[in-house]
């Protein structure tokens, strides 16, 4: 009989574990994690186009995990926001080797040409250049 009662008071203890002290534990850690790594005052935008850019952005909701290409038009974003953005001093734009699409290399091209009109530098690099098309 004593183990009977020893056995449902661990089984009690379990449950107060499991249902108060483990989300106080899970929402403390979303807390935390909450307030972000601290920012600096200025910097520069990397735009790493070395895998490539799609048309537009996926509409598969997990795509955000399986590191998914950028689409053209956050690009074009992005920029917009970084030229109007005081912290952002520069641009640093990795370049695919191969190349990309006309209607995708223009796009970009006008975005960053509007970005250098906010007055802001851009530095390009790319390990090399193949002939596309």
């Amino acid at each position: 009989m004593k183990q009977f009662f020893l056995t449902v008071l661990g089984v009690f203890a379990g449950l107060v574990l499991f249902l108060i002290v483990l989300p106080i534990v899970l929402i403390s850690m979303a807390v935390a994690s909450a307030s972000g790594p601290e920012t600096p005052s200025t910097g520069v935008l990397e735009l790493d186009l070395r895998e490539g850019l799609s048309d537009q952005a996926s509409s598969n909701p997990l795509a955000a995990f399986g590191g998914s290409k950028m689409s053209v038009l956050q690009v074009v974003d992005v920029l917009h926001q970084a030229s109007e953005d005081r912290s952002i001093k520069a641009l640093l734009v990795r370049l695919p080797e191969g190349g990309m699409t006309p209607a995708s290399a223009d796009e970009v091209r006008q975005a960053i040409r509007r970005f250098r009109a906010a007055g802001k530098p851009v530095l390009a690099h790319s390990q090399g250049f193949q002939p596309s098309g």
